[in-house]
């Protein structure tokens, strides 16, 4: 369940899945403040509880003038679910934030996004003078306050702008953050913000492979590695372990031609806002034979693959 807890922002970022504001909250309101938010909240509750996670997102969620209170009684009414916030990372420069932020529940992961390996690239994207050496101090206090059953993760969101310096990027992480819990590689999304500058983003998944391909060398040097919104077809098989399905069934189409994909029933599919806007020539049928090992998860289907 994704919270909107407030819809405005410190950094621009050229990809941003966001519209233009004001956008409205899920019930049509366009009003955040405080009681606002717990109207909404109370209003929905059982749904909410259905869900197993959580989701605080924006905008940027920090800035809201009521945000620790707010993170307290989401964590005090929905204690069987797991609460995600999902931010830019800037506030946490300032430790005392960073401390009472944690301080408030151990049910709690916090997903901050870095995208390049120094300030050019990342501010290339973020448009915000500033915002790098922040997020990185905000990551630096987050990681060394977390406390136990608290999970401080890292998504890098791949466009034209950022996709050579994947490798360059996961060699900071792993010199400066190898305590991270999770770094997510995140295939951009054809939406909002991003269709706006399409031109300055836009890349093809044939694009990024090559430099996916540097990147294998580092992956086990780490917690934990995802990669989201990657068909199976886009990337070395070396990499299908790290797949997660994460998109739902109406935000993907499949081509005729991947009916005779050996490897269909485990893949994402072809995110069909990229398929509108890309094309989907670039996806083949995978007709090698290898031995899968299943996981039970939907949602991160192959645990191991082999050649037979």
């Amino acid at each position: 369940m994704d919270i909107c807890v407030w819809d405005k922002c410190n950094n621009k970022c050229l990809m941003c899945t966001n519209p233009d504001r004001p956008w409205p909250a899920w019930d049509g309101s366009f009003d955040y403040n405080y009681k606002s938010l717990i109207k909404r909240i109370e209003k929905s509750e059982e749904k909410i509880k259905t869900y197993d996670s959580i989701y605080l997102s924006g905008g940027e969620p920090t800035l809201h003038p009521d945000f620790l209170k707010f993170l307290k009684f989401i964590s005090d009414r929905f204690q069987k679910q797991r609460i995600k916030l999902l931010t830019n990372g800037r506030k946490f420069l300032y430790n005392d934030f960073a401390q009472e932020v944690l301080n408030v529940t151990n049910n709690l992961d916090i997903e901050l996004s870095i995208y390049g390996p120094n300030k050019k690239i990342h501010e290339s994207v973020t448009r915000a003078s500033g915002s790098f050496e922040q997020t990185i101090k905000g990551l630096e206090n987050l990681l060394n306050y977390k406390k136990e059953g608290q999970l401080i993760n890292v998504r890098f969101v791949i466009t034209k702008l950022s996709y050579k310096y994947l490798e360059e990027f996961l060699k900071m992480m792993k010199k400066r953050f190898l305590l991270t819990d999770r770094i997510m590689l995140i295939f951009w999304e054809v939406e909002h913000q991003a269709v706006k500058n399409i031109k300055a983003i836009r890349i093809t998944y044939n694009q990024v492979s090559p430099y996916l391909e540097k990147t294998y060398h580092l992956l086990k040097c780490f917690k934990e590695i995802r990669l989201y919104h990657f068909p199976l077809c886009t990337i070395s098989e070396k990499f299908w372990s790290y797949v997660w399905r994460t998109l739902p069934e109406d935000g993907v189409i499949f081509k005729n031609s991947c009916n005779q994909c050996r490897y269909k029933k485990y893949c994402l599919g072809i995110p069909r806002e990229y398929s509108e806007h890309m094309g989907i020539k670039e996806f083949k049928p995978i007709k090698n034979n290898f031995k899968i090992k299943e996981t039970k998860d939907i949602y991160h289907p192959i645990l191991t693959i082999n050649k037979k």
